[in-house]
């Protein structure tokens, strides 16, 4: 009886691990299939273009466009004039280029510009002149009427040289002028100096044998009053010209 005993004892150690390890793999292959496989979801790629928007960035080909670019237009053959003009006016910056060693020397410079309207001319005119031991520049507004032989003459010269509180103060003249032909002319000129308190009356007679202004050759006498010393002062003058 012990015997049988012992011998299903023993039996049911050596049966036992068998059991369990049929069990085990019984439960190794349950979990394998049910979490062990990755199942892919069907209509993926209908999901994906679904759920697309404006801001999603696409790697695919894309159509060839051709680029276009537009010539460039070509430059007229127009030509700029980069010379230096001269300058006529005589400043402190410019001085030195009239200056020599000769005490006698000097250099003047003049230039007009004018409009005319019918009978009527209006203008401006330059006149400067450097020597070594002085130098004037002179701005004057000029008028002119002139019919036939008859013409009328205004004007008003001021020094730019002057101080500040001068240069209102300078000379303003009226002139009457007749020509007898076209040689000779006779002019009678008024003028008064607000600076000098001056007054002056002059007759001049001008001839001009070439009929233009290649030549002029004038001569006249003049009077002049003053407000501040005395007596009355009496001129006469002569001028050539040549236009060359």
């Amino acid at each position: 009886m012990k015997k049988l005993f012992l011998t299903f004892i023993l039996l049911l150690f050596i049966a036992t691990p068998v059991f369990s390890e049929d069990i085990v793999n019984e439960n190794s292959d349950d979990t394998t299939e049910e979490f062990g496989m990755i199942y892919e979801p069907e209509n993926v790629e209908e999901e994906n273009i679904e759920e697309t928007s404006a801001e999603d960035v696409f790697l695919n080909s894309s159509t060839t466009e051709q680029l276009n670019i537009k010539k460039s237009k070509k430059f007229g053959t127009k030509k700029y004039d980069l010379s230096t003009k001269e300058d006529k006016n005589i400043t402190p910056q410019n001085v030195y280029m009239f200056q020599n060693f000769d005490q006698y020397s000097s250099k003047s410079s003049s230039y007009t510009k004018q409009k005319q309207h019918g009978n009527f001319t209006l203008g401006t005119k330059y006149d400067s002149t450097y020597s070594p031991d002085s130098t004037s520049q002179t701005n004057t507004l000029f008028s002119k009427y002139q019919k036939n032989k008859f013409s009328f003459n205004t004007s008003y010269k001021s020094n730019s040289l002057a101080p500040l509180d001068q240069r209102g103060k300078g000379t303003l003249s009226f002139s009457p002028e007749y020509k007898l032909n076209n040689k000779i002319s006779v002019q009678n000129i008024y003028s008064t100096s607000f600076l000098d308190k001056n007054k002056k009356s002059e007759i001049m007679f001008s001839l001009k044998p070439f009929k233009d202004d290649r030549m002029d050759f004038n001569i006249g006498a003049s009077q002049i009053y003053s407000e501040t010393s005395a007596p009355t002062r009496s001129q006469l003058n002569f001028s050539t010209k040549f236009r060359f």
